[in-house]
């Protein structure tokens, strides 16, 4: 079955698989999600110690200077909506390599650096709109951008690893 078509149903029963094209919807779907759960794990516990190591004091040091802008007293609340926000991130990450890692050229971990690469160009464009049109302490975000330099590339080459395991490979080698 073809994980080009993410959460497309399968229309050939008969050849293409054995099972009812809302099962086979379902069973993408939570695939998908526990892929996106193991790549949430790898982000905090692979990239969060290498960041801790690089950039995390810089951080927080920047928020810590300007609490008229940060909040440094996270509540559960914070870390909750922190931990979504991260989920999230990763999610559309994921589905934007499910979308268009047959249109790159490699293997799959070459295929989601080049897809992460493109994604962590939005968020870093973020960042810089962000630092440029708001009178935010503008090392924050220079520190988030180093961060997102740190903390991409790590997911990706997870990504490609884990990726195949879940929905077969998807080298092309033309």
């Amino acid at each position: 079955m073809s994980d080009s078509l993410l959460f497309v149903p399968c229309y050939n029963v008969a050849l293409a698989c054995s099972e009812l094209p809302v099962q086979h919807a379902i069973k993408s779907t939570l695939k998908f999600l526990l892929l996106v759960i193991l790549l949430n794990l790898v982000r905090y516990f692979v990239a969060g110690p290498i960041e801790g190591l690089l950039i995390v004091e810089r951080v927080f040091n920047a928020m810590a200077d300007s609490p008229f802008y940060f909040n440094t007293q996270f509540t559960t609340f914070d870390w909750v909506t922190s931990f979504f926000y991260n989920f999230m991130i990763w999610l559309t990450c994921t589905w934007v390599y499910a979308k268009m890692h047959h249109s790159f050229r490699g293997n799959p971990v070459v295929k989601s650096l080049q897809v992460y690469g493109l994604m962590f160009l939005f968020f870093a464009s973020v960042s810089a709109v962000y630092m440029n049109h708001y009178s935010h302490p503008k090392d924050f975000y220079i520190y988030n951008i180093l961060d997102g330099l740190v903390v991409f590339p790590i997911v990706a080459v997870a990504n490609g690893l884990l990726y195949p395991l879940f929905f077969g490979r998807t080298d092309r080698t033309d």
